[in-house]
């Protein structure tokens, strides 16, 4: 199996999460008798967060190592090209990548574990109109591919709801002052901030801002401010998360008077953090999940389809997602969609950095 992530460049600070993750999972898979009968050897190759060299290491890796499937890159402009390398050797492949861009036609090999951008949001969007009673909602993202193509969704959405936009923000992966986008956003007079972003390094820079500057109007995040509060409360202060919510998948979620350490996602917490002591470096066993079920779905998925050819390993998955054992939440890939996560997966979480003994974060919603 082969993985690829940034291990250096700027987004090294999620090659560390994502190279735990995928190392426990495989070390589970071999502990369990590995895949068809054969132990899984894991190379991890480094994309320097550098589309091209990326491409160079999915020629490697197929080429030379000799990989039957693939896990990552994380980042979408990353994974995009990736794909194509992928297809031509028909190897399978799974990521967090969440462009809307990477469909089955386009990429008939490859899979998300990430809901595309605006089904990350749409829970919060409704949150913000149905909750907070917000008039002004604006955006503010990354210009990686996933979030520029979210935003365009999003505003679409929007303008759907009758909320349209009141101002829209960018900034380069690991910008060091978003002062400038948040000063735009509040001269908008927006009563809502929707944050998308891949990197933690983003998420962290914009609470600090935020917090510099005083204004604390309510912010609703992506997974990533929910997976990787944990360290930025650490780093910043519980303070930063004043007035922000976020979402999750709902298997990492509980609501009161739901049982401490039942779910599978408690179970996967207790095995992280007895395989990494220092897991809360990288945000606790909520900040590896994403990357630690990429390896078993791809070992459900062959084992399934009894071969690595890339067509039928597909094909399985469209067909049998549903069943797919995973501790996020229902996966519904398809045909028409190789986003596993359901539209139904996603929930609003109050302090994410707030982790309950088990692992889990307290949704906002428990009414259904």
């Amino acid at each position: 199996m082969g993985a690829i992530v940034s291990i250096t460049g700027s987004g090294a600070a999620i090659g560390t999460a994502a190279s735990m993750g995928w190392e426990l999972a495989v070390d589970q898979l071999n502990e369990s008798g590995g895949i068809m009968g054969k132990q899984v050897e894991l190379t991890i190759a480094d994309s320097e967060t550098d589309p091209t060299h990326a491409v160079s290491e999915a020629r490697r890796l197929v080429d030379n190592v000799g990989i039957a499937g693939l896990v990552g890159p994380v980042t979408s402009q990353e994974t995009i090209p990736v794909t194509t390398v992928l297809t031509e050797a028909k190897v399978a492949q799974i990521t967090t990548a969440a462009s809307a861009t990477l469909t089955p036609e386009a990429a008939p090999y490859h899979f998300s574990n990430s809901p595309t951008g605006l089904n990350q949001m749409i829970a919060n969007i409704k949150y913000a109109i149905e909750v907070l009673g917000a008039e002004r909602i604006a955006l503010i993202s990354d210009n990686g591919g996933m979030s520029q193509a979210a935003a365009a969704e999003i505003a679409d959405f929007l303008e759907t709801e009758g909320k349209p936009l009141v101002a829209v923000q960018e900034f380069a992966f690991r910008a060091e002052d978003m002062t400038p986008q948040i000063f735009s956003l509040r001269k908008a007079d927006a009563d809502a901030i929707l944050l998308i972003n891949s990197l933690v390094d983003d998420t962290r820079r914009f609470l600090q801002n935020r917090e510099e500057i005083g204004w604390y109007v309510p912010v609703l995040g992506s997974l990533t401010t929910t997976n990787y509060a944990v360290g930025i409360a650490k780093d910043l202060g519980e303070e930063a998360f004043e007035d922000v919510v976020s979402v999750q998948f709902t298997g990492m979620t509980y609501c009161p008077g739901d049982p401490m350490g039942e779910s599978d996602f408690a179970k996967f917490a207790d095995a992280a953090t007895e395989a990494y002591p220092d897991i809360a470096s990288v945000g606790g066993p909520s900040g590896i999940a994403p990357f630690y079920v990429e390896p078993l779905i791809l070992a459900q998925a062959i084992e399934g389809a009894g071969t690595t050819d890339g067509a039928k390993v597909a094909a399985w998955i469209e067909q049998n997602s549903e069943q797919i054992d995973n501790m996020l939440g229902t996966f519904g890939a398809s045909p028409e969609t190789h986003f596993l996560p359901s539209a139904d997966a996603m929930v609003v979480v109050k302090n994410p950095y707030a982790q309950r003994e088990d692992g889990l974060v307290e949704r906002i919603r428990c009414d259904g």
